[in-house]
C-alpha cells in the first residue's frame, strides 16, 4: 500500500477485458489526473477550479485537498441536484459554488475573479497547462514500458490534454480520442498526426448507457469504452481515467 506521501505514485494496474488492455487509473484515489496534480499545486494554500458538473478534475482536486490539508474551492454551473462526483468532492471538504446561468465561460470567469480576490491558485479546464504535460507523459511512458508496443490507444477526449499526452508517449500507436467535451475546442487543437477523433454519439450531459466490466465514469470514459469495444483492433489499449 502506498504511503500518504506517495499514494499518487502508486504503480499502474493493467488488466485485460474483452481482448483490450485496460489501464485502470480508476484504482488510484483521485483518478489519472492525480498523477501530475502535485506538480501544479505545489505549496498553494487554496486552489480554485471551475469545471463541468461530472468532471474528474475537481474530484481529483478534492482528494488532494483532503489528503494534504489544502483548501479546494470549486465552481460549477448551478444544478438542482448535485452530481455524485460533486457530492464526493463536497464530502472531501471542497467548497462548492454554484453559478446561475452557468455557461462554462461564466463559470470560469467567476472562478478566476474569486482566485484573484483571495490570492489563490487558479487552475484551468482539464489542468491543461504545460507544467502538467511533462510529468503526465513521463508516467505514460512507464505504462508503455509495461505493456509494450500497442497498435492503438483509446481514451475519452475532454479538454484534449490526455489525448495529446498519449500521442507523445505512444508515438508509434494510433491514438483514438472519443470526444466527450466541446467538439469545437478539440477540433481547434493541434494534435499530432497519430491522433484520430471520434464522435461519442451522446450529448455531454447524457451518460453512456453501455455496460462496462470495470468502474468507468459514465459521462466520460465509458463513452470512449463503448466506441473502443466495437471499433478497436486486437491488442488495443484503453486508458480509464476515473471510476
Amino acid at each position: 500500500m502506498a504511503t500518504d506521501r506517495q499514494w499518487w505514485q502508486a504503480a499502474p494496474v493493467i488488466e485485460r477485458h474483452n481482448n483490450i488492455t485496460v489501464v485502470r487509473e480508476d484504482l488510484v484515489e483521485g483518478g489519472s489526473k492525480i498523477r501530475f496534480l502535485p506538480y501544479l499545486v505545489g505549496d498553494a494554500a487554496e486552489v480554485v477550479f471551475g469545471g463541468p458538473f461530472c468532471g474528474g478534475a475537481p474530484y481529483a482536486l478534492s482528494v488532494w485537498g483532503r489528503r494534504k490539508g489544502v483548501q479546494i474551492t470549486l465552481f460549477y454551473a448551478a444544478r438542482r441536484d448535485l452530481h455524485p462526483l460533486q457530492l464526493l468532492a463536497a464530502a472531501n471538504g471542497a467548497a462548492i459554488h454554484q453559478v446561475p446561468f452557468g455557461y462554462m465561460t461564466n463559470v470560469q470567469a467567476k472562478a478566476k475573479a474569486y482566485a484573484r480576490e483571495r490570492g489563490a491558485l487558479f487552475l484551468p479546464l482539464g489542468f491543461d497547462i504545460p507544467e502538467a504535460c511533462g510529468p503526465y507523459v513521463g508516467y505514460m511512458r512507464t505504462v508503455r514500458a509495461l505493456v509494450g508496443k500497442v497498435p492503438e490507444v483509446w481514451c475519452a477526449t475532454g479538454s484534449g490534454m490526455l489525448t495529446r499526452c498519449l500521442s507523445e508517449a505512444f508515438p508509434d500507436a494510433e491514438i483514438h480520442g472519443v470526444i466527450v467535451g466541446l467538439k469545437s475546442r478539440n477540433q481547434a487543437q493541434q494534435f499530432r498526426g497519430n491522433v484520430t477523433l471520434h464522435e461519442s454519439g451522446y450529448a455531454f450531459a447524457a451518460p453512456s448507457r453501455h455496460s462496462c466490466p470495470f468502474p468507468s465514469a459514465p459521462n466520460y470514459d465509458r463513452k470512449a469504452w463503448e466506441q473502443c469495444l466495437y471499433r478497436a483492433h486486437h491488442r488495443a489499449l484503453f486508458w480509464n481515467v476515473l471510476g
